[in-house]
């Protein structure tokens, strides 16, 4: 009876050293998973940080220069636009004024080519009375008289002439320039109707690509927070998942309580007796059924964000 005793008191020495390496080890591996835990938790906070940040710092890019009607760009494109506006109407306008002045002037030129003929008319019916002026003072006693008329009608004919011709030598040359200045000036306004037409285009295209890339950059911006939604779930759903951690830990614990068990009972076949110290009181884990079944679904949410 004294070598069972014995005995038993010796296993359960030995039982009791297994217990205290058995729990060593499982806190020694549950401070282990738990620092990585979380160290995870803490790496998947910064992802979403990260995402956070980026998506605002890409919101703060693309919706104020472009998204924004109001922003620097868009006010600058319209200011160009206006301003391309107004000065293709200003040329349009002076060159429709130009027209009409050359048309205008061309009208004028040939007056002045008609009044030189008539000048040349009048010019001639006054050499034709100089002429005869001269035959009356061959005939009248006042010859002198008439012969001095004559001369100053002589005179003022050369006079006359000479003028006329320079009226009609310039007249000729503007109405050779004219038709010239007429077609440059239907060039200069086609040239000025095309510039418009390609510039209204072109502004409209601007204003086409500007409004596409608005909604492209509200599209992207919208998949973004959409994006960094689906983010913060899906960390909040890995952080969840993190904390069966402190169930796996408790429940590891537990194993320790059987083993009390089992060397209450061995003692209780024994007969023995346990000393003081032979049989150390069991870890209490929070979590005290036998049959533990970790259940994902009911872990509960962390709140990180």
């Amino acid at each position: 009876m004294i070598l069972v005793a014995s005995l038993a008191k010796t296993m359960l020495g030995r039982f009791r050293k297994t217990r205290e390496r058995i729990v060593a080890r499982v806190r020694q591996i549950n401070q282990t998973t738990e620092s990585d835990v979380l160290a995870a938790g803490r790496h998947v906070q910064r992802v979403v940080e990260i995402a956070g940040r980026h998506i605002a710092r890409l919101r703060d890019i693309l919706a104020g220069p472009v998204g924004d009607e109001d922003s620097d760009l868009a006010r600058a494109i319209r200011s160009q636009a206006d301003h391309v506006r107004q000065h293709t109407q200003t040329v349009a306008k002076a060159v429709a004024e130009h027209a009409t002045q050359v048309s205008a002037v061309s009208e004028q030129v040939r007056s002045i080519t008609a009044a030189a003929r008539e000048i040349e008319r009048l010019n001639a019916a006054a050499r034709v009375l100089s002429i005869n002026a001269r035959i009356e003072a061959s005939r009248s006693s006042g010859s002198a008289v008439f012969s001095t008329i004559a001369n100053e009608m002589q005179q003022l004919s050369k006079a006359i002439a000479s003028a006329n011709k320079t009226v009609y030598d310039l007249a000729n040359t503007m109405e050779k320039a004219v038709p010239q200045l007429v077609r440059q000036n239907h060039h200069l306004a086609h040239v000025v109707e095309s510039f418009a037409l390609e510039a209204r285009e072109r502004i409209e295209a601007v204003d086409r690509r500007v409004a596409e890339l608005r909604t492209a950059v509200g599209t992207t911006l919208a998949e973004s927070d959409n994006a960094l939604a689906e983010v913060v779930s899906e960390s909040h759903a890995a952080l969840s998942k993190l904390q069966f951690q402190d169930v796996c830990a408790q429940s590891l614990l537990q194993i320790d309580g059987w083993l009390a068990d089992l060397s209450r009972q061995l003692a209780g076949d024994f007969g023995v007796e346990p000393g003081h110290g032979d049989i150390p009181p069991e870890v209490h884990p929070t979590v005290t059924n036998d049959d533990v079944e970790v259940n994902r679904t009911e872990a509960g949410e962390v709140m990180l964000f």
